[in-house]
């Protein structure tokens, strides 16, 4: 029986729920939080900004000062300097302290005036004056950043569940969080990937006719180690049946895994070890999914261990990973951010395929769309085939072209997911 997309989906989380070991928070130092899931509230120690600051350069003065001659222009005496990060001082009335960006505020201040709105409009001056527009528009509170006003002391700053990106990673360096106050994350999966095949050399090996280069084995240990696993232990094989479930019952028993992934060997082809091997010693599924590329597919439960059995076509195995492994990941483990679809229009016409979802690489463009509003149009990134690994690394995002007997014309809607990739010269809109 043929499953759906969002059958295999179900059977991959399911699969990965029932062998999960929950395991309890992991405390990591802020250099290795990056892209790693909070697993608990984080809650500020530190109010933020700790003293009300000025927001601009320019100088700090009391709206009290201002008020004396309402209607009326106000000269100042310029009475003091105070650059960011230096101790703060006390407001003497009638007075303005040149404030720069991020300097503590004078006590008794309570205004900043941009430096450009006084005259002279220069720090290089014993008194400033101020005009009467500019008096009259100088309130409390005016250009200063008042203490507590990003977070206070003992909110939740970053709730879990958080993903931590670059402002993540920037807002607990601002809140502390360095070696001696490390953050807790959600650990993922010791994850065993297994790749090979006769046919299949390591990278750096000499290519014999008819060998190929290990693409999968680097593609899925990069893969989960950026989609949060604890860590990725991999394994060569070779298409004897009895060294590979050997060298499966070794590897296990030494590394402890709590996922194992495969690529490869789990077709209807004569030398499908993988296939094989598993069916003899793990309770398995293998079948096909209405999709291109990533139909074959194969899951099921060796020792207790959740075993997900890809197709071995790069694109296939990276595909299956986007569209399969991560909303598990996500849902059972947490320790990726979810699947976050959208939609764009097809900047070209798209052929469909009977019976079959197409997934198809592509790139985002920004330019007008079918329709009034400007809206992401996306082009797809090479052809469909499942071998094509360097249209895959160029892409930005996957698309999905539902069956039927198409084409598709341009101007259609379809989803779209982000991956990573791309190049840098390439420029898209997102929603």
């Amino acid at each position: 029986m043929t499953r759906s997309i969002e059958q295999h989906e179900r059977a991959v989380r399911d699969l990965m729920a029932d062998g999960a070991r929950r395991p309890p928070a992991q405390r990591v130092v802020l250099d290795d939080a990056s892209g790693r899931v909070l697993a608990e509230d984080v809650r500020a120690p530190l109010d933020l900004p700790a003293l009300p600051n000025s927001q601009m350069d320019g100088f700090a003065v009391a709206t009290a000062d201002l008020e004396e001659r309402a209607g009326g222009a106000r000269t100042l005496r310029v009475a003091a300097i105070q650059p960011a990060g230096a101790r703060p001082v006390a407001h003497t009335p009638g007075t303005a302290t040149a404030v720069m960006t991020g300097a503590v505020l004078p006590g008794g201040a309570d205004a900043v005036i941009p430096v450009e709105r006084v005259e002279p409009a220069t720090f290089d001056t014993p008194e400033i004056t101020v005009t009467a527009a500019e008096a009259a528009e100088t309130a409390p509170g005016r250009y200063v950043r008042p203490a507590g006003s990003d977070v206070t002391r003992g909110a939740v700053a970053l709730p879990a569940g958080t993903l931590i990106g670059p402002a993540a990673l920037g807002a607990c360096a601002a809140l502390g969080f360095t070696g001696s106050h490390p953050l807790p994350v959600r650990r993922g999966p010791h994850v065993l990937v297994i790749s090979g095949g006769d046919e299949v050399v390591a990278p750096g090996e000499d290519l014999r006719p008819g060998t190929v280069y290990d693409a999968n084995g680097a593609l899925l240990a990069g893969w989960f180690a950026g989609a949060g696993a604890a860590s990725v232990r991999r394994l060569r094989v070779n298409d004897n049946l009895g060294e590979f479930v050997d060298a499966l019952e070794r590897t296990v028993t030494g590394a402890s895994p709590d996922l194992m992934v495969t690529s490869g060997g789990i077709s209807a082809g004569a030398f499908e070890v993988v296939r094989v091997g598993l069916q003899r010693v793990a309770e398995m599924w293998f079948g096909h999914v209405a999709v291109q590329p990533g139909g074959p597919q194969g899951c099921g439960s060796y020792r207790g261990i959740p075993v997900l059995c890809l197709p071995g076509n790069p694109v296939s195995t990276w595909v299956s990973c986007e569209i399969f492994v991560r909303p598990a990941l996500a849902d059972v483990w947490g320790c990726c951010g979810a699947s976050q679809w959208f939609t764009a229009v097809l900047a070209e016409p798209v052929r469909q395929l009977p019976g079959r979802v197409q997934l198809r690489r592509g790139v985002l463009e920004a330019g007008p769309a079918a329709g009034p509003a400007l809206e992401p149009v996306v082009r797809c990134e090479g052809g469909p085939s499942s071998h094509l690994l360097m249209s895959a690394a160029r892409a930005t995002v996957l698309l999905r072209i539902p069956e039927g007997t198409g084409p598709l014309p341009s101007g259609t809607r379809v989803a779209v997911l982000p991956v990573t990739g791309g190049t840098a010269q390439q420029t898209g809109a997102r929603p």
